[in-house]
């Protein structure tokens, strides 16, 4: 099952991203991302990775290590993705201590640009991906598929702030019941090389909500690699309690060398 896992992550994505500078994220709560720094269009490959630790309360405790995510850009509005996390969960109630470590169902998805950043109208995209259940480790299956649908609106302003809103619908793979998801953000550009990235997010649903908000900060290596620091708390009563994690971004043009064979 992890050999089909890493099979089905191969398939890649990439981001589309506007005129205007735009960076595109979506986020899909605690799987927090870095920012990509720079964009990225047809033929483009983007790895994004992340190490984590999430508290969900005294007792329950995840470590992700890692989430990656892998993307592919068909043209400059469309791309396809791949997702899949390694995760061990953290169980104290019980003694001794219980460790479950796994494959949550891969995720497969695809983004559409449907409008560019032109500096008055903001870029919006429709992002989609589905969990399959059978494409994780025993402990970690899922009774049924988990589709996510969202609309991601962001807009760049003076070249140092990108605001974004994001909101859509997603099943966990265990619940036939949906969850409504909101994720909104804004991104400050210290200088060339440094980003700080704040957001609130939460899913609601029957329960009580959950709500969380976070905060990273990101430094340029150069166009295509970048490395960052994350950490969060849950700002509501059923939220998960805290997280922290390393993350960063790898990317490349696969285009580039047989354009220079070419030459």
């Amino acid at each position: 099952m992890f050999k089909r896992g890493l099979l089905l992550l191969i398939v890649v994505a990439a981001f589309i991203t506007s005129d205007a500078q735009v960076k595109k994220k979506i986020g899909r709560g605690r799987r927090n991302k870095s920012q990509s720094q720079f964009e990225l269009g047809a033929k483009d490959l983007e790895v994004e990775w992340e190490t984590g630790y999430e508290t969900i309360n005294s007792q329950l405790s995840n470590a992700v290590y890692p989430n990656m995510v892998v993307h592919y850009g068909i043209s400059n509005r469309l791309e396809v993705n791949t997702e899949m996390s390694i995760v061990t969960a953290i169980d104290k109630s019980v003694s001794p201590q219980q460790n479950t470590t796994g494959i949550e169902p891969v995720l497969v998805g695809a983004n559409y640009q449907l409008i560019h950043d032109t500096g008055y109208i903001p870029s919006v995209i429709i992002a989609t991906q589905l969990g399959i259940p059978f494409l994780a480790t025993k402990n970690f299956y899922a009774d049924h598929l988990a589709p996510v649908v969202q609309v991601n609106i962001q807009e760049s302003i003076h070249d140092k702030f990108i605001l974004g809103l994001n909101n859509g619908i997603m099943w966990d793979g265990f619940s036939p019941t949906p969850q409504f998801i909101y994720d909104v953000s804004t991104s400050y550009t210290l200088t060339k090389k440094w980003m700080l990235t704040t957001e609130c997010f939460g899913f609601i649903c029957d329960e009580p909500p959950q709500n969380n908000l976070d905060g990273s900060i990101a430094y340029v290596i150069n166009d295509y690699v970048q490395f960052g620091f994350t950490g969060g708390l849950g700002i509501s009563s059923a939220a998960h309690k805290n997280y922290f994690a390393v993350n960063g971004t790898w990317g490349l043009n696969t285009a580039r060398k047989k354009h220079g064979s070419n030459k």
